[in-house]
């Protein structure tokens, strides 16, 4: 049989009794729909290339912010310096007069900073017994040096804070709840999201993996992550929220504030 030359499309609009007939050559019909499907094609592609550039302009931003922020860091850092080494001089000769052999320390090489820092963060005792029965966070996930802290400048914008540590150092829950959230996030990374009791959360991000699951039930210092470099992220931290009501709140001014409270119960 003969292929046809035409091909015909009826529209039949609702409640219309006469369908309205549309006929074309089969080489025209093919050709829409070929371009059809390449428009579609055309379009997923585009979208999917926008979308990585997006992020990546996002990202060039970010790190811009970070860059003047070690910046600033950096010059402060070469001020105490040279206060440490005022400093040093003058203990020096007041020592020297008052007839005292005393001098001031001096910093430890990176050597030694950074093999500190990359020791696993254990749960100390003291703070556990500390605890109040709600649960409520408390101190850090893990030990290190926080790198950035919280803002709520819309112009610095920061919900949490960073705190450097080294890759598969363990992230440990600051309070007991249950875990609502585990997952990739294109901002975070691996990222856990804990819930607390009065309306508390906390969120760990940047996360290298992830030890618990949802619905999971942890208690304050139980290991919940390993520290990474997921998601958008120049450095191998931790990003720590601290929530209220879903607000991000700074979790240092937080816990002081929760101290005092308690105190006065």
């Amino acid at each position: 049989m003969p292929p046809s030359k035409y091909y015909s499309v009826l529209i039949v609009p609702d409640g219309v009794e006469n369908p309205i007939g549309l006929k074309m050559r089969a080489w025209m019909f093919k050709t829409l729909v070929a371009l059809f499907i390449a428009t579609i094609i055309g379009m997923i592609f585009f979208f999917s290339f926008y979308g990585k550039i997006l992020v990546r302009a996002s990202q060039a931003s970010q790190l811009r912010e970070e860059n003047e922020d070690l910046k600033r860091f950096k010059y402060k850092l070469a001020l105490l310096e040279e206060n440490m080494k005022e400093t040093r001089k003058l203990v020096s000769q007041i020592s020297a007069l008052a007839g005292i052999d005393f001098t001031v320390p001096e910093l430890p090489p990176d050597s030694e900073i950074f093999a500190e820092m990359a020791k696993p963060a254990e749960v100390e005792k003291e703070v556990v017994a500390q605890v109040s029965d709600d649960g409520s966070p408390r101190g850090l996930p893990i030990k290190g040096y926080v790198t950035r802290g919280f803002s709520d400048d819309p112009d610095h914008y920061h919900p949490g804070i960073d705190i450097a540590g080294e890759i598969g150092a363990a992230i440990l829950a600051t309070g007991a709840g249950i875990v609502a959230e585990t997952g990739f996030d294109s901002v975070y990374g691996q990222v856990v999201v804990i819930k607390h009791e009065n309306g508390l959360s906390t969120l760990y991000g940047h996360n290298s993996e992830i030890l618990v699951e949802v619905g999971q039930e942890v208690l304050i210092g139980s290991r919940i992550a390993l520290l990474g470099n997921s998601g958008r992220s120049t450095a191998p931290h931790v990003h720590y929220e601290l929530r209220k009501d879903d607000q991000p709140v700074n979790p240092i001014t937080y816990r002081a504030e929760d101290e005092i409270h308690s105190d006065q119960k």
